[in-house]
């Protein structure tokens, strides 16, 4: 699957899930979880023991039908060890250069974190195909994100920090591409009792909250 084909599964589903766990059956349960919720997308931070293998063993167990990304990437050498498990994205936490052009050089989309404008245009200039605002909400949430996508409505803006059912629709208002949701949308509480029925739950209240924005947004009725 070529990065752009990936870019644009990301914008169609709006929300790119991020998952820190404590093992291997907490971040399969979760990525079932989002599945069943029909959120086929999951970024598995490199905070999960032994991130690299359980993201080569989701990538081979869901193959296409997951977009598995590898989160809280910071240097040159977990990216390439990421792209060689199989991550169809790589995010980064703030700017690094070297992960972008990583990416860059075997063909994979890559999310770059920054936060102020200079990061941010530091970021997209280094060719990174959509930028994550981190902590996004300590910024001053979708105004934040509003006052920068005005200036720079040619950069693809991914909020990501504090980012809850609530402040949703704000953000995409605001000219989000698509947000990130960790600990609200994947509840590390949850997945240590493995309840995924309550994890799909709060999935699909997510999935219909952006459902309804973008009927919204559009001008159709929604009921």
């Amino acid at each position: 699957m070529d990065k752009n084909t990936v870019f644009q599964k990301l914008i169609t589903t709006g929300i790119v899930p991020v998952i820190r766990a404590d093992n291997e059956r907490e971040t399969l349960l979760a990525v079932e979880a989002l599945l069943d919720a029909g959120i086929p997308v999951a970024e598995i931070t490199m905070t999960v023991p032994d991130a690299i293998t359980i993201i080569e063993r989701c990538v081979r167990r869901f193959g296409d039908i997951v977009l598995v990304g590898a989160g809280t990437i910071t240097d040159g050498a977990t990216c390439a060890r990421a792209i060689s498990a199989g991550s169809r994205f790589v995010v980064t936490p703030c700017v690094k250069t070297e992960v972008i052009e990583a990416c860059r050089k075997e063909g994979v989309c890559v999310i770059g974190g920054a936060l102020t404008p200079t990061e941010i245009l530091t970021v997209w200039e280094a060719g990174a195909d959509a930028v994550k605002i981190f902590p996004a909400k300590t910024m001053g949430g979708p105004g934040y994100i509003k006052m920068i996508h005005e200036p720079m409505p040619n950069i693809p803006l991914v909020p990501t920090g504090g980012v809850n059912l609530e402040t949703l629709g704000a953000y995409l208002d605001a000219g989000a591409a698509f947000v990130g949701s960790g600990g609200d949308l994947v509840n590390r509480q949850l997945l240590k009792k493995g309840d995924r029925k309550a994890i799909t739950d709060r999935a699909r209240e997510y999935r219909s909250r952006i459902m309804q924005h973008r009927q919204s947004a559009s001008g159709l009725l929604v009921f």
